[in-house]
């Protein structure tokens, strides 16, 4: 959320060190989109996410798996409209790794009802 704070109140993306030439050829005129949409589906998204697996509540996992996915989506979509950056694979793979994770845990919690 704060990267996507950060871009909503600077849109220049200067204080991330985020390069304006990175939006050329896209339907993006500054920072301010990109940032809101990061802090919304990512930021919120996996803010949600914690809260509620934290509280163990119904669905928890499957929320958390619906976070990884959107993570590695949200990705998939930010290297084809901006090109390559180098967190994009690390990112990817903690949403991979939230994934598993949330498979695993609605296997075990699974396995506990049984």
């Amino acid at each position: 959320m704060g990267g996507g704070l950060a871009l909503m109140l600077e849109p220049s993306g200067q204080p991330l060190g985020i390069d304006q030439d990175r939006l050329a050829g896209t339907m993006f005129s500054d920072w301010f989109w990109p940032g809101l949409l990061l802090g919304l589906f990512v930021g919120l998204g996996f803010l949600i996410a914690a809260i509620w697996v934290s509280l163990w509540g119904w669905g928890a996992n499957e929320l958390a798996i619906f976070a990884g996915v959107g993570l590695i989506a949200f990705e998939t979509v930010e290297f084809a409209i901006f090109g390559f950056h180098v967190l994009q694979p690390l990112y990817a793979v903690i949403g991979l790794v939230v994934i598993v994770l949330g498979f695993m845990a609605r296997a075990d919690s699974a396995a506990r009802r049984v």
